[in-house]
């Protein structure tokens, strides 16, 4: 019953958000559609003022990208995934719940050397990195008792493995995780998307993710910083862009496609992501799980979007009517698939991972229905991968590439029994 109390206090704290958000988000972003190039100066990241990207001739650029990576969207990829942790530090803007500037613990997936499975697989508790007993010890003087949060498992993924030789031009996709949950929420579809050649970039939102690291200390949730997280996360996902596009670490410096950037996120994370979509022109796909945005849409944003929904989702169900207005709202082509039984948490790993949810969670197991007695069954992790993975990946190769293999996929509703689908092109 606790675990309960705590989700139902969140869901009416995103309730009570959304009221004061909705009033100010057009104030502080309104005048954001064509200042990448402030962005990049207060980060104080360095920034490449040479303009030669935006005179590419895209032809070319798609005549050199690679193709046969992103080509079977119903399997793996050709590659390995390897993922790695970064710390980067935001100096323009000030930690909220604490002391000192906003660093951002970020996890990304890659396309790794076929040798890669040499390395160690990466576990749920490795995302903590060696610092697992700070963690803990955190936690327990919060009065939470990590025994009790995270079932530790294999995630698919290897450890520091070196990239691969071919991965030379990789697209940037940058990820959001839901409120006070994590970066690897959804290391299942990172996994996937890496083995196309996909770099996936997703930093635990500090001061709103469950518990995230800096170089020196543990930071776990904070409902104090609750109100001003939409106005934090919009450009820790901003903050992130500019740095893989201009100046990424150096293990993918002159690897990455910088023509083609795209923004996914779950739940709190998909409005995220949608608001910063609509501002950043630099975008080119946008990925929405479980979630909507505000009833807007700037008339500059002209690149396509996918957006996935669970009928069944007692989260987002009060918010069924902005979801729909920004589907309706959305440039084409667009993409919308209904999923049939499925609750909240269905679209990340979290009903594998975290101990909760899997016991009580909207879109793990078998739950009642919405408004009924009725009881239903998610359709579980591997089964929600099974369709969300093929779509995603053929969504992407047709956004940035423009293959006709992958727009004739996108045509057809491939799992009848699972989903009602709603493609609208041009």
């Amino acid at each position: 019953m606790r675990e309960r109390r705590k989700y139902v206090n969140r869901f009416l704290t995103i309730f009570l958000l959304v009221a004061v958000l909705a009033l100010g988000l057009v104030a502080a972003c309104g005048d954001d559609d064509d200042d990448n190039d402030d962005d990049n100066d207060d980060n104080d990241t360095p920034v490449d003022d040479d303009d030669d990207t935006s005179d590419d001739d895209d032809d070319q650029t798609d005549d050199d990208a690679p193709v046969d990576p992103y080509l079977n969207p119903e399997e793996p990829g050709p590659y390995l995934a390897g993922n790695t942790t970064f710390f980067f530090e935001d100096a323009s803007r000030e930690l909220s719940c604490g002391d000192g500037n906003r660093w951002l613990m970020t996890e990304v997936w890659y396309p790794a050397a076929d040798n890669a499975d040499e390395w160690s697989e990466n576990w749920v508790t490795d995302f903590f990195l060696d610092r697992q007993d700070e963690v803990e010890e955190a936690m327990r003087q919060a009065g939470m008792n990590p025994d009790e949060e995270l079932i530790d498992q294999p995630t698919g993924s290897y450890r520091d493995a070196p990239v691969h030789p071919d991965a030379t031009s990789m697209p940037v996709l940058i990820f959001s995780h839901g409120f006070s949950s994590n970066r690897f929420q959804n290391y299942t579809m990172a996994n996937y998307l890496a083995s196309h050649g996909y770099l996936v970039v997703a930093p635990d939102h500090i001061c709103n993710a469950g518990v995230t690291l800096t170089p020196t200390d543990v930071v776990l949730f904070s409902w104090l910083d609750a109100p001003l997280t939409l106005f934090e996360r919009v450009p820790d996902v901003r903050f992130l862009a500019d740095v893989f596009l201009d100046t990424p670490p150096d293990m993918f410096a002159g690897r990455i496609d910088v023509n083609r950037l795209g923004y996914m996120g779950h739940s709190f994370g998909g409005l995220t992501v949608t608001e910063a979509f609509k501002r950043d022109l630099r975008a080119t796909a946008l990925v929405q799980l479980a979630s909507f945005g505000f009833p807007d849409m700037p008339e500059q944003v002209v690149s396509p979007s996918m957006f996935m929904w669970g009928r069944e989702d007692k989260w987002m169900h009060i918010f069924e009517p902005w979801h729909d207005i920004v589907v309706d709202l959305a440039p084409r082509p667009k993409f919308e698939l209904q999923f049939n039984d499925t609750g909240h948490f269905a679209f990340a790993d979290l009903c594998d991972f975290s101990a909760p949810l899997a016991e009580d969670g909207n879109g793990c197991g078998t739950e009642q229905r919405i408004g009924s007695d009725e009881m239903f069954t998610n359709p579980g992790v591997e089964k929600m991968h099974e369709v969300m993975n093929p779509y995603i990946t053929a969504f992407l190769g047709m956004a940035f590439f423009d293959y006709d293999e992958l727009a004739e996929y996108l045509t057809e509703n491939h799992f009848p029994e699972l989903i009602e689908y709603f493609p609208v092109w041009e």
